[in-house]
């Protein structure tokens, strides 16, 4: 049998490497595609990338989007329903921020300070959101040290334009009407202890969608548990995708 397709969808900020501890276990059985979010210039950028990806594999598709990255892989599930056959979404949102009665997300004016942040000194902002990613237990087991480690010798960075488009994404994008038309299988993952996107907004996306989700926590983790619980993400991923796989 052929080797399911994956592609993968990193979070704002982030780049293919931030997934490593998930790509030499997932590579052995999947065909792994990733998404960059570098050099964006407009928000159609990010959309586009994925679906020139999702347009150039040969079969059906899985997406992995992290984040951002499930923002993203929801506002698309409508347009490639017969393509993608399930999704999984670590860490996700269907609206980053918060307001019309809605409270599981950021203050958009908390965003908005970012990017001001952002413009004056890009390092020691990026530096902050990275440790927000992780929680306590995971900063004192060295899950943090050893994060910023492979920044400093796997990533290549992006521009202070490029990063502040994907803040207006974050801002701008807002996908919860579309939850209840969605069919297509999800696993979600979410880290008790996520201060990014709170366990919350995972709970409200299965709750509202049309078709079915399975939703897993994982204790004591933050905003990037394939990073701190590698072997539990995957087992989690693997037993999902051969499922749907087999199941279509």
């Amino acid at each position: 049998m052929k080797q399911p397709n994956l592609v993968m969808l990193p979070g704002w900020g982030m780049e293919k490497d931030a997934f490593q501890p998930l790509i030499k276990p997932l590579s052995e059985v999947f065909h792994l595609s990733f998404i960059e979010w570098r050099d964006m210039k407009t928000l159609n950028d990010f959309e586009e990338r994925v679906i020139d990806t999702i347009a150039s594999i040969d079969g059906p598709v899985f997406l992995l989007g992290w984040s951002l990255g499930s923002l993203l892989s929801l506002e698309l599930e409508s347009s490639y329903r017969k393509k993608i056959k399930g999704f999984i979404l670590i860490g996700s949102t269907s609206r980053f921020t918060t307001g019309d009665n809605y409270s599981f997300g950021w203050d958009p004016r908390m965003v908005e300070r970012m990017k001001k942040q952002l413009q004056r000194n890009k390092e020691k902002t990026l530096t902050s959101f990275y440790e927000a990613m992780f929680s306590e237990a995971e900063k004192e087991e060295g899950f943090y040290h050893q994060f910023i480690t492979t920044i400093q010798s796997e990533f290549h960075g992006d521009d202070v334009f490029s990063l502040l488009i994907g803040l207006d994404y974050l801002i701008q994008k807002d996908v919860r009407v579309k939850l209840d038309q969605i069919e297509t299988p999800i696993l979600l993952i979410h880290g008790r202890e996520d201060k990014i996107c709170p366990l919350e907004a995972s709970s409200f996306i299965k709750e509202n969608l049309g078709g079915k989700a399975e939703v897993h926590i994982i204790e004591g983790a933050g905003h990037i548990p394939f990073f701190t619980k590698p072997q539990e993400c995957v087992q989690l991923i693997k037993t999902f995708i051969q499922k749907e796989y087999i199941h279509d």
